[in-house]
């Protein structure tokens, strides 16, 4: 009689992981369905290579890059690999009209000022409906030695130039127009487990940052927090943001997308198999390209 029930439990046991692994099986066919003719674009227009960085398709993001195509979504590239420390970007700069070809715009840590054109380019380009991830570092993360580094450069002003906790609004904004601003920090820690019930953190329970920055929150009723410092005063890791009909994905660190792999010599470290950093990226990518998913959605 036991061996009896025993034999029935497991039956029942292997009939429902069927069911399970069906079920899920079908809801990432959809989610390939949804995302199969969206177009996602990488910036390598920036000095993306410059210094130690490779966060490029072929590069430090190429495991991002492929799990986006895994997704069904098509990926593409603007600008081209640049070389050496002190490189100057001499790619064509980006506009409105090649934003608006794409679904989502991706922005791995720049190293080349973004002109005030291609800010307003940008701004525009989320107002009328399109999706920006925002890739920062740590402050005084200069890789090219120009003077600007990426929490400068998405601010739109160096360092010391304005109070960035601040709701004041300052000619110069660059993310600041779009409601936050990157503090001008270097944070690490490892895991980062304060992580709020969001479709993007679906399935993410810890990531982690290694000289990062956070976000200053100016306007509250269109940004939350998703991801925060385990120590408080840090405040936030990542952020998602609606502005006009579009919306936006801000991280205070580079090393979770980074896979390890790129050019030879440059110090590469692989961030994006740490903790639940390859889900967290590609749940991100999935929030901002399916135009059904607002900053409400749990």
């Amino acid at each position: 009689m036991k061996y009896k029930i025993i034999m029935l439990i497991l039956i029942v046991f292997f009939i429902l992981s069927g069911c399970i692994r069906q079920n899920e099986n079908i809801i990432n066919e959809n989610i390939m369905n949804e995302l199969s003719n969206k177009k996602v674009l990488f910036d390598n227009a920036h000095s993306q290579t410059a210094g130690n960085a490779d966060w490029t398709i072929r590069g430090g993001f190429s495991d991002f890059a492929t799990d986006i195509k895994n997704t069904g979504a098509k990926v593409y590239e603007w600008g081209n690999d640049e070389s050496g420390s002190n490189q100057r970007d001499d790619d064509e700069p980006i506009t409105y009209d090649v934003l608006k070809k794409y679904d989502v715009y991706i922005i791995p840590e720049p190293n080349k000022i973004f002109t005030k054109e291609e800010q307003n380019a940008i701004i525009k380009y989320i107002s009328d409906g399109g999706s920006v991830f925002f890739i920062a570092d740590h402050i005084d993360a200069d890789r090219n030695n120009d003077g600007w580094d990426a929490v400068e450069i998405f601010n739109g002003f160096l360092k010391g130039t304005h109070q960035i906790e601040s709701n004041n609004s300052y000619d110069d904004d660059f993310v600041g127009r779009l409601g936050f601003r990157f503090k001008e920090k270097s944070y690490s820690e490892n895991p980062i487990t304060k992580v709020e019930k969001h479709l993007i953190t679906e399935g993410v329970k810890e990531t982690g940052a290694w000289a990062g920055t956070s976000e200053y929150i100016i306007n509250a009723d269109k940004i939350i927090s998703i991801i925060n410092y385990n120590r408080e005063s840090w405040g936030a890791y990542v952020i998602a943001g609606e502005y006009g009909k579009g919306k936006f994905v801000a991280i205070g660190d580079s090393s979770p997308i980074d896979d390890g792999t790129g050019t030879y010599g440059d110090k590469l470290y692989d961030g994006y198999s740490y903790g639940d950093n390859r889900k967290l990226m590609v749940n991100i990518i999935k929030w901002l390209a399916l135009e059904k998913y607002s900053i409400n959605s749990y």
